[in-house]
């Protein structure tokens, strides 16, 4: 007779086991990242035993903890440069004030979903490990560069210059982080009660100074209702 052969697990059984590993290691890790900082994580006690994931397994995935918090940084940063490009998408007859509230209520949104990953990529920008650091200063350059060219597609390119586009861009998006940070340290009825009023607060004050800093010739109607009148001046 001949003995029977080892049961191996077919390649898409063996990739699903790696993507349910890493799945748990990014989702264990967000939280502990976010509790504790990259510095404070012990990495088999706060994430592999909760993750229940050896430490085999763990080096086949990633090279240290450092690496698992850039993965889990990246995952968030694509997510969420996709999510605001699509805010900015000119529409048929949209006002610049309906695209930026478009873009604002996103960004809101997506700080509610993922508070802990904000948190994470504020309090490691003074991160003591130089990966951690390069990655975010990058990733803050890849997205202003983003956010200009969403300016320059919006029209705003034939009146101002580069250099006033990634201004403009550094600006809005230092204010925008802050009011969002403030926000996250409310309490529910808090957010509540200030989520429309922060939101109505950005859009004018984006749009007014945005403009007047790239043609300081175009002072556009910066209303709560401009969206909705379509740019209809009051009397």
């Amino acid at each position: 007779m001949h003995a029977a052969s080892p049961v191996r697990l077919a390649p898409t059984a063996r990739a699903t086991s790696r993507e349910q590993t890493r799945a748990r290691l990014l989702a264990v890790g967000r939280r502990v990242f976010a509790r504790k900082g990259h510095a404070g994580a012990n990495l088999k006690e706060d994430i592999l035993v909760p993750a229940r994931v050896s430490v085999g397994s763990f080096y086949h995935q990633f090279r240290d903890k450092t690496e698992l918090l850039l993965a889990i940084l990246e995952d968030h940063s694509q997510t969420f440069r996709a999510m605001v490009q699509e805010a900015h998408q000119p529409r048929p007859e949209s006002e610049p004030g309906e695209i930026a509230r478009h873009s604002f209520e996103t960004v809101f949104r997506i700080a509610e979903q993922d508070d802990d990953l904000f948190r994470i990529a504020v309090r490691e920008r003074e991160s003591e490990d130089p990966r951690v650091r390069g990655y975010l200063r990058d990733n803050h350059r890849r997205w202003i560069e983003t956010l200009a060219d969403d300016y320059r597609r919006a029209g705003l390119g034939s009146v101002a210059s580069d250099e006033a586009l990634l201004l403009g861009a550094e600006l809005v998006t230092a204010t925008t982080l802050a009011t969002v940070l403030r926000y996250l340290d409310m309490s529910a009825r808090e957010r509540a009660r200030h989520r429309a009023p922060l939101i109505d607060g950005l859009v004018r004050f984006t749009i007014g100074g945005l403009l007047a800093l790239v043609n300081p010739a175009a002072q556009p109607d910066a209303s709560p209702d401009a969206a909705r009148t379509k740019g209809t001046r009051r009397p």
